[in-house]
């Protein structure tokens, strides 16, 4: 798997400069520095914001609903949704305090990030979230236009808080790709066995509501 190899070459580069950051990371911090005015500081801080917390747990149970909707166990599938993001953010969270790099200095920073910075977090997170949402979007559109929305729109917005870290000056370029590679990876290996267990409570849902199950003793 192309995302698993990637980030695995880029663990192993990182673990032999004991985490230190790359000559491409310190020249893209640098130029994102450059860029700066107020008005896109303003908007970098809004979408960033968006890529953890509340909007991305509503979206993550929106899309396990959705994947079941119409199905009674609907909010079944919302918790499904939030409980895999929940662990994405735990294993997450797992790898950046293995390899516990730091971020960049402080005084660079417009927003105010905890924890270590490798693999990002908000981006990790936003990933995670874009990748469910384009899922269950892409299955359910039937036009080639709907379908491209589906992908792009998501896309465009993960894209988006990933390089609003680096912009805000807490997270060095590596960081952020990192966190794409490991949403990426994630997505793979659990977004089909998901798929299968929303559509398990989906039937299981249908079946409850029609009065299709099995006959209950003495109704034989």
């Amino acid at each position: 798997m192309l995302a698993g190899g990637l980030l695995t070459a880029l663990l192993c580069a990182i673990a032999l400069r004991n985490a230190a950051p790359f000559a491409l990371d310190v020249h893209g911090h640098r130029w994102a520095l450059g860029q700066r005015s107020h008005a896109l500081s303003d908007i970098a801080v809004a979408v960033t914001n968006t890529g953890v917390g509340i909007c991305a747990y509503a979206l993550a149970a929106v899309s396990g609903a959705v994947a079941v909707a119409r199905r009674a166990l609907w909010w079944l599938g919302a918790v499904i949704g939030i409980a895999a993001l929940m662990t994405g953010q735990l294993l997450r969270t797992g790898l950046a305090t293995v390899v516990g790099r730091a971020r960049p200095p402080t005084v660079d920073w417009i927003t105010h990030p905890s924890g270590f910075a490798f693999p990002s977090g908000h981006t990790t997170t936003s990933a995670l979230v874009a990748l469910g949402v384009a899922a269950v979007l892409y299955r359910r559109a039937r036009r080639p236009a709907a379908r491209a929305a589906a992908v792009a729109v998501p896309g465009l917005w993960a894209f988006a808080v990933g390089v609003s870290r680096i912009y805000l000056g807490v997270h060095w370029p590596s960081d952020v790709l990192a966190g794409w590679l490991f949403a990426l990876l994630l997505a793979c290996v659990c977004l089909p066995p998901l798929a299968v267990l929303l559509g398990r409570v989906g039937r299981a849902g249908r079946v409850e509501q029609d009065g299709s199950g099995p006959p209950r003793p003495g109704t034989g």
